[in-house]
């Protein structure tokens, strides 16, 4: 029951590194990296910062407590984290190999998050929820490759760099909402609807990345 959970993001990993064809060592250390500070970050939260959340009968306040919990705080930290590590890098080549890290990270950090609540876990929590933060990982890593690498943000034209922030906006927000939305009682049917249009996207960025490198 929990499989699907505890392996999601370590598979992923696994399908995504044997697709490269370069040096995998530094993927693996960043991965690394990212377990050991999801491991030091989860301690804290266990010890220090106890999550008890009574979720009010209100969509907004739902969903600002998981955006800055569980997407703004660990991927500011995270981001932080690593580009003091490689500090001494370009943006580019750091950029590039961040995606491992956020991968190491959350491979501990969801199942901690959802596993640390109490029994029975409901099925959003244990398949929908870790789905579509994988979706939100591998479309923020398509989306940061453009956007945040100079080289590439400038051959942006005006109308294809606002699409471009707004669906980067929109893949940080979506699994926020969504859960929002589940905590207030969304019918299953909608929210399965909701992970198939996110999947869709996802699915979307990627071709498009692997058509650019084509």
């Amino acid at each position: 029951m929990y499989l699907f959970i505890l392996l999601l993001f370590p598979l992923s990993f696994a399908i995504w590194i044997c697709s490269k064809k370069c040096s995998r060592a530094p993927f693996y250390f960043n991965a690394f990296m990212g377990l050991l500070l999801a491991a030091i970050f989860c301690a804290y939260k266990y010890f220090f910062s106890p999550y008890y959340f009574l979720t009010p009968d209100s969509f907004f306040r739902n969903f600002i407590h998981i955006f800055l919990e569980e997407i703004l705080m660990p991927l500011a930290v995270l981001t932080a984290a690593f580009l003091f590590i490689y500090k001494k890098d370009k943006i580019a080549s750091r950029i590039l190999n961040i995606f491992p890290f956020y991968m190491g990270f959350y491979a501990v950090y969801m199942p901690f998050r959802v596993l640390s609540g109490e029994p029975p876990y409901p099925a959003f929590a244990l398949f929908v929820k870790p789905a579509m933060f994988l979706f939100m990982i591998l479309v923020l890593n398509c989306r940061q490759k453009v956007l945040f690498v100079p080289a590439q943000r400038a051959l942006l034209g005006a109308k294809e760099a606002a699409i471009y922030w707004a669906s980067f906006v929109v893949d940080l927000i979506m699994p926020a909402a969504v859960e929002a939305l589940w905590i207030l009682g969304m019918k299953p049917p909608l929210t399965i609807l909701f992970l198939l249009l996110y999947a869709a996207g996802a699915y979307f960025c990627l071709a498009k990345e692997a058509a650019k490198k084509d």
